[in-house]
């Protein structure tokens, strides 16, 4: 029997001595989605503790998904899920602020790859560590910031659109590339998420 009894650990004391892999992503091969606010950059590096790897005591994290669905529900899933099936509605004021833009890596990129259980076993940490409580992850992710390797964030599964893959990318490493996330498409009009929004119940009126 697991002596941890499933719960996700802290880094282990050693982690900065022990080596792993690292999986390097192809530059400008793979498409990157990504949802936030329009008034903000799209390259917007968060400090903000309610993000799975950002804290305020760490350089910024860049948040990626593999497709917009995936971002969608980073971004919607709290205002979503927490409602009956049949009445869940999307505040028409926190879709309309947001945009979704398309990006393709700037560089080659050195990521802890979170699906490889090789990497696991080598830092101690189970499958769920990364999908666990946000102040554990946070602590990985400052672990790994500071690791002699100097990855350049993460590959992590959604934990909220299951099967599909994120990145959380390093400001100290990646926020001075030369990224390029075109103009974007506000979210109230974005085709491809025009069936997902339907699906859900479609936005909330807006307040008179």
């Amino acid at each position: 029997m697991a002596s941890d009894l499933g719960h996700a650990q802290l880094p282990p004391a050693d982690l900065a001595k022990r080596t792993f892999p690292l999986k390097t992503l192809a530059a400008g091969r793979t498409r990157w989605h990504r949802i936030g606010k329009t008034r903000f950059s799209p390259g917007y590096f968060s400090t903000d503790s309610g993000w799975r790897f950002s804290r305020e005591d760490m350089p910024g994290t860049l948040y990626l998904g593999d497709s917009p669905e995936t971002c969608f529900w980073e971004v919607f899933w709290d205002d979503l899920v927490s409602r009956p099936e049949g009445e869940r509605r999307l505040d028409r004021a926190k879709v309309a602020e947001r945009s979704a833009w398309e990006v393709t890596l700037p560089a080659a990129l050195r990521v802890v790859d979170t699906f490889d259980a090789r990497l696991l076993r080598a830092i101690g940490a189970h499958a769920g560590t990364f999908l666990g409580p946000y102040s554990t992850c946070q602590a990985w992710a400052k672990a790994l910031r500071e690791h002699p390797s100097k990855p350049d964030g993460l590959r992590y599964e959604s934990a909220r659109n299951r099967g599909s893959v994120c990145l959380a990318l390093f400001a100290e490493r990646c926020e001075k590339l030369p990224w390029d996330f075109g103009s974007g498409t506000v979210l109230t009009s974005h085709a491809g998420l025009a069936g997902t929004l339907a699906t859900e119940g479609g936005l909330l009126p807006p307040a008179v």
